[in-house]
């Protein structure tokens, strides 16, 4: 009989015992093991836990019965240090470790369910192990990973005690379960550190690999997730001794790990199964019809020697232009190692999808395990690419990662052909890509609805530098009727508030005394702080909730679906003021921003719900402004806009996607602009509140002057005429 004792004092304020030496515990202790005719939680890992002031395991199968085995030791173990117990293993699990493993997660009741006592006997035992299990891991003392392989399993048994500069690691073929350890017939070597040179480079490998694996994998063929990550995404995986998991069972862990769907597509990057090739869909008619000018595009990108930057509209298919692209430069050059930049994560995930029509697989290094994991992928990518085992290969990364120096430099050592094609290229603009610009590609295409850097001309000149000119261009205007839904533009006058008005006169006040800085081209922190806080008073007036309520209550809100609703990026209450009022009226929402799309299993259930209908809803900020496709989106709210030409034009083009699926015919803006205080409206206004409607002016016309109703009696180009008579009372 095997006691179970954990009377566990891991408080700091406790002193902790000193263990024996890892030498004199394992003194006696021989340099191999077969079992079961040697008892191994007898002669070395009761001792070796009872010395050590950490313990490592890596393990392909593992139970908790298997806890019951090293009892004295873990004990011994847990009370006489506060480092935790850490454990890398394999996703197939039993059930019951499984559910002890949700409780302990969860921190249920299983703490208040613990007992600290001593058990008589072996069943008594086996449901104390389990219930000792999760309560060592709601407590942190046992930190469990789960290792995924991309199509094999993950099977190292490998056990690491370490005291000071002493190491010992038992490794071999027993798995840390009740049978591996007293049942099955097994081998396992005991390697110290002190006994060598061989020892200790031994010891000192497998240190390094249960480190690689505890920080995250190699990101190529084996990702590590927290048990966490892992109970949420339920990752963990029934194993039935009568029938051992097989290549697939891996491949969709690791793929819904990834993020992706379970069912791979049947691509075979070794090229034993299907050879890749790199060609246009049969079904994308590029060259003819309502997307004729994709073709035109890639053409003006060729002549112009395969760089430059395409200008084209919001929906008008900027994504499968690059690609057709692609493949027409890798047609011409050969194989391609092709890096998609991109400024969010959610449009990373976007272009791995669009990539695979075209018969490649693109490898998204955000989902790599850090600087590590990105460089294992690229140099995988370098290989198959070198061996001629695919005709092209595509990395998607964000535009934080492509300005990196370490990034730059794995992809330089590619010789062959390199494109990059950057996604909304305007972003690259910035300082931090300027200062670091990658000038190992050969060839770029770079993509915007809006490539002039609105107030930068620094920025604007160096991103036709790097890219060259835009040597083509397709406007909304082009598109809309084409490509694009019409679409109908509704005003609606918010007036500030007298207060409001008073804090847009003192933070004019304070700009105007700072202006001179705009004309010596002096960047000033204060200035653009208050440029900020004078726009977030426009973009936040209070009128604009209850204007809302009164738009909403307009309309039959059990009817209501395929909307979105815009709220500022500069005050946080606006948005959940919006989301108060659809609560109260019921209304079946759901919010997408940053905090939503860093979750990209979070993102896709959202989207997938509001494109089925079963959300009315989608209330956001800026995450929906560049590149995200949701064409169901028939009717926008738009309760702030930036004085960014740019967003206005993105906005617009975001809603006017075509979507057959659900019958649309034309899309709905409702735009709530800010006015000064009605009080002031009846006379002329002064310089303060004309800049109010001069602020609004320029985006109204711009989204009136394309819409089908702006000539409509009470359209929107009365709205504007408005707008130019308040100017004009002014003068």
């Amino acid at each position: 009989m095997v006691e179970l004792e954990l009377n566990v004092d891991d408080t700091e304020d406790g002193p902790a015992i000193e263990p024996p030496p890892l030498k004199a515990a394992l003194s006696s202790a021989e340099p191999i093991y077969i079992l079961p005719k040697d008892d191994i939680a007898q002669h070395v890992l009761i001792p070796a836990l009872a010395a050590a002031s950490a313990a490592d395991v890596m393990m392909g199968f593992f139970s908790s019965h298997a806890l019951g085995e090293i009892a004295p030791g873990l004990a011994t173990y847990l009370s006489s240090t506060h480092a935790p117990l850490r454990l890398v293993i394999s996703p197939f699990l039993s059930a019951s470790d499984r559910e002890a493993i949700s409780q302990g997660v969860s921190e249920g009741s299983i703490v208040e369910r613990f007992l600290d006592r001593t058990l008589p006997d072996a069943d008594e035992i086996g449901r104390h192990t389990l219930t000792c299990f999760a309560w060592l891991i709601s407590q942190g003392r046992l930190q469990v990973k789960i290792a995924l392989m991309r199509d094999a399993l993950f099977h190292p048994k490998v056990w690491l005690f370490e005291a000071g500069d002493d190491v010992a690691a038992l490794h071999g073929s027993a798995n840390m379960t009740q049978a591996g350890l007293a049942k099955n017939r097994e081998q396992l070597s005991l390697s110290r550190s002190w006994n060598g040179p061989d020892a200790s480079t031994t010891c000192r490998r497998l240190q390094a690999e249960f480190a690689e694996l505890w920080s995250g994998g190699d990101g190529r063929d084996c990702v590590v997730v927290d048990l966490p990550r892992a109970v949420e995404d339920q990752l963990l995986r029934d194993f039935k001794s009568d029938r051992m998991p097989v290549e697939e069972d891996f491949r969709r862990l690791w793929r819904k790990a990834q993020g992706l769907p379970e069912a791979e597509p049947q691509i075979d990057f070794e090229g034993q199964a299907k050879r890749l090739t790199f060609e246009i869909p049969s079904w994308l008619n590029y060259q003819t019809g309502e997307f004729s000018h994709q073709g035109a595009a890639v053409d003006a990108w060729e002549k112009s020697g395969w760089r430059g930057i395409l200008e084209m509209a919001t929906g008008a298919g900027k994504t499968l232009t690059a690609m057709v692209g692609a493949c027409k430069l890798h047609q011409a050059v050969g194989p391609l190692l092709i890096v998609v930049s991109a400024p969010y994560k959610v449009l990373v995930q976007q272009w791995c999808g669009e990539v695979e029509p075209f018969g490649l697989r693109a490898i998204d290094l955000t989902a790599a395990a850090g600087p590590k994991g990105r460089q294992a992928e690229i140099a995988a990518a370098r290989r198959r690419l070198r061996l001629n085992i695919s005709p092209s290969e595509v990395l998607v990364v964000s535009n934080a990662t492509l300005a990196t120096p370490e990034f730059i430099a794995e992809v330089a050592k590619y010789d062959g052909p390199k494109l990059l094609i950057a996604d909304e290229c305007h972003n690259l603009g910035a300082e931090a890509f300027v200062a670091n610009r990658p000038e190992c590609f050969e060839y770029r295409l770079g993509l915007s609805a809006t490539p002039v850097r609105q107030y930068d001309d620094a920025g604007t000149r160096f991103l036709f530098d790097y890219f060259g000119d835009a040597c083509f261009s397709f406007t909304l205007e082009q598109a809309i009727g084409r490509c694009l839904t019409p679409y109908d533009y509704h005003v609606h006058f918010a007036p500030l508030s007298e207060s409001e008005m008073v804090e847009w006169r003192e933070l004019s006040a304070e700009i105007s005394r700072l202006s001179w800085k705009f004309e010596a081209g002096v960047k000033d922190e204060r200035l653009e702080s208050l440029l900020l806080k004078r726009r977030r008073v426009l973009e936040t007036a209070s009128s604009k909730i209850p204007l809302l309520a009164q738009l909403l209550q307009a309309q039959d809100l059990r009817a209501l679906k395929y909307t979105l609703i815009y709220a500022t990026d500069k005050d946080p209450d606006q948005l959940e003021a919006v989301n108060q009022l659809l609560s109260d009226g019921r209304v079946l929402f759901h919010q997408l921003t940053a905090d939503e799309t860093a979750n990209r299993k979070k993102t896709a259930d959202i989207l997938t719900r509001f494109q089925e209908g079963k959300l009315q809803v989608l209330t956001a900020k800026r995450v929906l402004d560049e590149g995200v496709n949701v064409p169901q989106i028939m009717q926008a709210f738009v309760l702030a806009s930036t004085t960014v030409r740019r967003q206005w034009v993105q906005r617009r083009g975001r809603l006017l996607r075509t979507c057959k699926a659900i019958g649309k015919t034309h899309a709905v803006i409702h735009d709530l602009v800010t006015l000064p205080p009605e009080e002031l409206l009846s006379g002329a206004l002064d310089a303060d509140a004309r800049k109010i409607v001069n602020a609004e002016l320029d985006r109204v016309w711009e989204f009136a002057r394309l819409s089908r109703n702006g000539a409509v009696k009470g359209g929107p180009f009365e709205a504007v005429e408005r707008l130019r008579d308040l100017m004009a009372g002014g003068d």
